[in-house]
């Protein structure tokens, strides 16, 4: 991999990182006027049409496949029907502590399907990014606050459904990198968003959030917050992580479970007043730390890798 090229990826990580990071507090606000599936089942879908249109704008003579249109409708729904909604339907029943460390495992994830399907071995210095991220996420938890009072059934769906959860986004992931469909990143966004957003939909129909709608309640921060989702979380954070999924491993990929926590901490801290201690800027060192591990320790096991086939 050429300096471009690396520069070119950890510009799009940063990207995500920033841009996934700050939909937090923007869904923050959209949810009090907006039912959570129905939100991101409209804005994922709405993204996928105005991507749909500007791929068949700049790439006229492209001719998509019914394989095409299933394996993306495959990876949508893993990513953004089952992956984000799953998380979305948990947090009525498990306390948000719980949530962001049972999420903050995509990267186990990760690691074990690679291991157990691909084959691909990780690096002991890529399972110790991997763990000292989560440490890191760690410090970021107040589990004073945790409770497992209330419903105990509802407890263990939650913890069911975010497993669930975090497993299809993982496996998303790691199918979307397998796949490799000879289309561009606006052409894959699309055909995943439209997938993902209306499957995300027809569960916001089931689960009876039409009839919660309330159209007279919406007003100008639900603009701004859809805006700012549609166009920076859906539209260009899709596509930059359908292009990063194309061109880095998986795990990697996935460091922004680590960034986006902290900086939708940061965010909230400015925005909503939310504490912020040493404990977050310590946390932030170790995460950075966790980061620079995974990327050094890919790039290392690239590297030798050719050196090994040799031999």
């Amino acid at each position: 991999m050429n300096h471009t090229s690396t520069l070119k990826i950890w510009s799009g990580l940063l990207y995500l990182y920033l841009a996934w990071g700050s939909t937090y507090l923007a869904l923050h606000y959209l949810v009090e006027t907006v039912p959570p599936l129905m939100a991101s089942g409209i804005r994922n879908f709405s993204a996928g049409i105005i991507m749909m249109i500007w791929a068949k704008v700049t790439e006229p003579n492209v001719r998509l496949s019914s394989k095409a249109w299933l394996t993306s409708l495959l990876i949508g729904t893993l990513l953004l029907g089952v992956g984000n909604g799953g998380v979305t339907i948990a947090l009525a029943w498990v306390p948000t502590g719980y949530a962001a460390l049972i999420v903050a495992a995509v990267p186990i994830w990760l690691v074990l399907l690679q291991w157990l399907w691909l084959k691909n071995i990780p690096s002991p210095m890529v399972i110790m990014g991997v763990l000292i991220g989560l440490v890191g996420v760690g410090l970021l938890l107040d589990f004073n606050s945790f409770s497992l009072e209330g419903d105990s059934a509802q407890f263990t769906l939650g913890i069911i459904a975010l497993l669930t959860a975090t497993f299809c986004w993982s496996l998303g992931m790691v199918i979307s990198q397998r796949a490799q469909l000879p289309y561009s990143a606006a052409y894959l966004s699309a055909m995943q968003m439209l997938g993902g957003g209306t499957v995300t939909l027809l569960g916001s129909l089931v689960a009876g959030e039409f009839p919660l709608f309330n159209p007279s309640g919406l007003n100008a921060s639900t603009c701004y917050s859809f805006s700012y989702l549609l166009i920076f979380g859906s539209l260009g954070g899709f596509t930059v992580f359908s292009w990063l999924s194309q061109r880095t491993s998986p795990t990697l990929l996935a460091t922004y479970n680590y960034v986006n926590p902290l900086v939708a901490l940061l965010l909230g801290y400015l925005f909503v007043n939310e504490p912020l201690s040493l404990k977050v800027v310590l946390a932030a060192g170790i995460i950075i730390s966790a980061v620079i591990l995974i990327s050094v320790g890919q790039r290392l096991k690239k590297r030798a890798e050719p050196v090994s086939q040799e031999s």
